[in-house]
């Protein structure tokens, strides 16, 4: 079997410090700011997360160096809830949760290292799960998976055909595979492995009720938006390109893997769905320390769900997550002097009502 490998590294690359390059904030029309607030929260009991998402009136972060790995937090209290979803090998434990989404209530996530999609739902003070394992091989590898629905799901890693998407249904079998990768002129011809590892998106969401799936790709400057009204055949509504991935090629005979270059720009750390916009917490930075890793965005960029830009609010710290409740956006950073993890929130009506008065201005 061959080995799977996703590795960074910062190439002799003299001319990056000083290069400039196109950003993908230069699309938007309107630049703003808007009051971050900081709600009452247990931030004692958060541990290291990877991940974050809000689901009816929870709070739910995933930890991947301690069991549990989820921890629950009551969003309207602020209050430590429990954790769930033991580490281990066995019947309902888990190994690696590499993402988030939900559907009707329920949490859903993808157990990347043993392949499968677990829904978890709150019934009164206990926590139920339901697990579906996904078709897979050497050739057919998901790195992250999420909820179009009950019935499919959508999932990017390896994929033969070299496309960046699969469907599967909810028996975990193949329906189809969709979306080009970027076409990036400087490095024609690349496999589907190295496409794979090069464009991992850090934000995969889907508005079930535009029934559109938006994409942030982690590195370089993308975002992608596709219409999902036809399962079978997905239709690319909106490619926005501002960078590509800077990477080159490390696979071996035995293993697979690309190295980022230090003229790479960090893209996406996360997506989030409202009604009204798709909202990326974006860094759009490049790395300028071989010894330095840019690990979180201090820019929202707002897409409508045809995939326009709109609007970006800027922000006055940098967030490594982002998730979306009923009306605010809730943001994750820690805290530049203290180095403490900080929960933030931003109303949604705040910066629409900053559009409408900008436009009748």
């Amino acid at each position: 079997m061959k080995v799977f490998i996703y590795s960074l590294f910062w190439g002799l690359v003299l001319s990056s410090c000083t290069k400039s390059f196109v950003s993908m904030c230069d699309l938007f029309p309107e630049s703003l700011k808007v009051e971050v607030h900081k709600p009452s929260f247990d931030v004692d009991s958060i541990r290291k997360p990877i991940d974050m998402y809000y689901v009816d009136g929870k709070l739910f972060m995933v930890d991947m160096y301690s069991s549990p790995l989820v921890t629950a937090f009551d969003w309207t209290t602020g209050k430590y809830i429990g954790r769930f979803a033991n580490r281990g090998q066995g019947t309902h434990e888990y190994l690696w949760f590499s993402a988030a989404s939900s559907f009707d209530g329920k949490l859903g996530l993808y157990d990347e290292n043993k392949k499968e999609f677990a829904w978890f739902s709150y019934e009164k003070d206990t926590v139920c799960s339901s697990s579906i394992e996904l078709a897979h091989s050497d050739k057919m590898f998901p790195f992250k998976v999420i909820a179009l629905s009950n019935e499919y799901f959508v999932a990017t890693g390896l994929i033969e055909e070299n496309k960046h998407f699969v469907i599967y249904n909810k028996e975990g079998q193949k329906v189809s595979v969709f979306g080009d990768y970027p076409k990036d002129d400087s490095k024609p011809g690349c496999s589907y492995q190295d496409n794979a590892f090069a464009y991992q998106p850090a934000g995969m969401v889907y508005n079930a009720k535009e029934k559109v799936f938006a994409v942030g790709e982690r590195d370089g400057q993308i975002a992608m938006f596709y219409d999902m009204s036809d399962i079978s055949h997905p239709k690319l509504l909106k490619q926005n390109v501002a960078s590509y991935p800077q990477f080159v090629n490390r696979s071996t005979s035995t293993s697979s893997s690309v190295s980022f270059l230090r003229e790479n720009v960090s893209g996406f750390f996360g997506m989030a769905v409202t009604d009204k916009y798709c909202v990326g917490l974006f860094s759009g930075k490049q790395s300028q320390d071989r010894d330095s890793y840019i690990t979180g965005g201090d820019k929202l960029l707002l897409f409508d769900w045809k995939g326009n830009p709109v609007k970006m609010i800027v922000l006055p710290q940098e967030y490594s997550m982002i998730t979306a409740s009923e009306g605010q956006l809730i943001l994750l950073g820690t805290s530049p002097e203290t180095s403490d993890y900080v929960i933030n929130t931003i109303n949604i009506y705040d910066f629409i009502a900053v559009r409408r008065n900008f436009t009748t201005a």
